[in-house]
């Protein structure tokens, strides 16, 4: 297998043509400046493009969680990158690997940097988790974050779609390292659809992670709800 240096994970169950084609040909048209990049298409339907590696959905369909941390087991990029199926990243995509590695991460332990979107700026966790820090939205990885620190989790397993940015965003706000949201950047809706049927399901697992976790937690996952 050949490594890459960036992995773009994107679980979709939705039409090919208009949605996850559409962002596959956006990140296959970014200057990488030399670094070699791939697109872990996680998916119910077979899906083949240019750097596309794809890996089948099993079972019951209940949101993109376990489609990206399905998707980061079979990744081998350095940087790992989320996607959304209705979203495009815009040209300065690359660069956000030099802010990784700049002296703006040099003194923090996670190397996770978030992205906005739509030009909106950054959105605040919630009032009931009494936590002044945002939702850690589009989260960009160093690989050895997740593996070392996050216990090969990009996203906690007890969630199915939503809210797992908001406890990313929580917890790196009690591990003392608020996230940080990237605003020379900008993720761009082209579909104002969202799903939202584990939103009520999802809220609650967020909720019970908060009571939960005590003045002496540290893990990200400390258990499957």
């Amino acid at each position: 297998m050949n490594n890459k240096d960036i992995s773009f994970i994107l679980p979709t169950n939705r039409d090919h043509e208009k949605f996850s084609k559409k962002v596959i040909d956006n990140i296959n048209s970014l200057n990488f400046f030399g670094k070699t990049h791939e697109i872990i298409v996680v998916s119910p339907d077979e899906i083949s493009g240019k750097n596309v590696v794809y890996l089948g959905e099993e079972g019951e369909n209940n949101g993109c969680v376990s489609g990206y941390n399905d998707g980061f087991k079979v990744s081998t990029g350095d940087y790992i990158f989320l996607c959304s199926d209705d979203h495009y990243f815009d040209f300065s995509c690359p660069s956000i690997i030099n802010v990784l590695n700049s002296s703006v991460f040099s003194e923090r332990k996670y190397k996770i940097i978030c992205l906005p979107t739509n030009k909106h700026g950054p959105c605040m966790l919630p009032e009931y988790t009494e936590c002044d820090a945002i939702i850690a939205r589009y989260p960009v990885f160093k690989r050895e974050t997740v593996e070392k620190y996050l216990g090969g989790y990009i996203y906690h397993p007890s969630f199915k779609h939503h809210y797992p940015d908001n406890w990313l965003g929580y917890w790196l706000q009690r591990q003392g390292e608020p996230p940080l949201e990237y605003d020379k950047f900008d993720m761009i809706t082209f579909s104002n659809s969202c799903e939202k049927m584990n939103d009520v399901y999802d809220e609650e697992v967020f909720r019970a992670l908060i009571k939960s976790y005590g003045p002496d937690s540290e893990k990200y996952v400390e258990n499957d709800l």
